[in-house]
């Protein structure tokens, strides 16, 4: 008999209370045949679980970056790609680790992103 946790295993479809929209950019080709980046278009709207997971200052660079991780579950099932950004609330997330099917049981894909914060203070 398998032991259940207190993490994952115990989550259900009611704890998907954040909506994110999964966003592309279209490539094209310019008239010297460069590929360039294109328009954002939605690949998908869900209900997801967005943890906030670590927070770093680097105070080395004159822009002083701030960075701010997250953890986000999503049912299975739904396709996400390394180069989608996700978008949540007015934050702009890039996925940072391929999503991942936890426990392997086909119910949740969970995936890292991050958070890039410019503060123009010098």
């Amino acid at each position: 008999m398998r032991q259940e946790g207190a993490g994952i295993a115990q989550m259900s479809v009611d704890d998907l209370a954040e909506k994110i929209s999964v966003v592309y950019f279209e490539t094209a080709r310019n008239e010297r045949g460069d590929v360039v980046k294109g328009e954002e278009i939605t690949r998908c709207t869900v209900w997801a679980k967005v943890l906030p997971l670590t927070g770093k200052i680097n105070d080395i660079t004159p822009e002083r970056e701030n960075a701010v991780t997250y953890r986000i579950t999503i049912r299975y099932g739904i396709e996400i790609l390394p180069d989608d950004l996700i978008i949540w609330r007015s934050h702009r997330l890039k996925i940072i680790t391929p999503p991942f099917d936890v426990e392997s049981r086909h119910i949740w894909l969970q995936f890292d992103c991050r958070e890039l914060v410019k503060d123009g203070r010098t």
